[in-house]
């Protein structure tokens, strides 16, 4: 009587745990992604590998770029015209070593930030003239894995955004 109480109570509560799981696909870009920043790094080195044509270009993390002295956080916010970087995300950053309308993001969002949610925040406050003189004319972002990849660059470059998200669904 005891083992068929036992077994039934397991079962229940394996049943109660699977019941309170959602389906995959359906967390309104809530998943977190557990990415190291040298890892970030290099998906973002696959996405953007091959497209960025002769122009030179550097991909880092924001992490790394702090390390050397350098602020981030001013680009953030030239290039979302004033919002902060989200706490607790990492960042990837694909640009030109000479100034170029160009950047390629790749973010993780910090724990509690939904993917989604950041995305419709950079979407609504993307700053395409960032650089002096230069705008950037094709913007595009998309969301996948727990991850926001957000381009803004120049056809006068001969890119387009949309072949770096491209890159990265695929």
């Amino acid at each position: 009587m005891k083992k068929a109480l036992i077994f039934v109570l397991a079962l229940a509560l394996v049943l109660s745990l699977a019941a309170c799981g959602g389906k995959e696909g359906e967390d309104g870009g809530s998943a977190v992604s557990a990415l190291t920043d040298e890892e970030l790094v290099d998906k973002l080195t696959a996405i953007v590998d091959g497209k960025t044509g002769e122009m030179p270009v550097e991909t880092t993390s924001f992490a790394a770029l702090e390390e050397s002295g350098f602020d981030p956080n001013g680009l953030f916010s030239n290039w979302f015209n004033g919002m902060a970087v989200p706490e607790g995300a990492k960042i990837a950053v694909n640009q030109p070593l000479m100034g170029q309308a160009h950047v390629v993001l790749l973010i993780q969002p910090g724990e509690g930030t939904k993917a989604d949610d950041l995305k419709a925040d950079l979407d609504a406050n993307a700053n395409p003239g960032w650089m002096i003189c230069m705008t950037a004319d094709s913007v595009a972002s998309a969301v996948k894995d727990g991850l926001v990849l957000f381009v803004m660059t120049s056809g006068e470059l001969g890119l387009d955004a949309q072949t770096f998200v491209d890159a990265f669904n695929a």
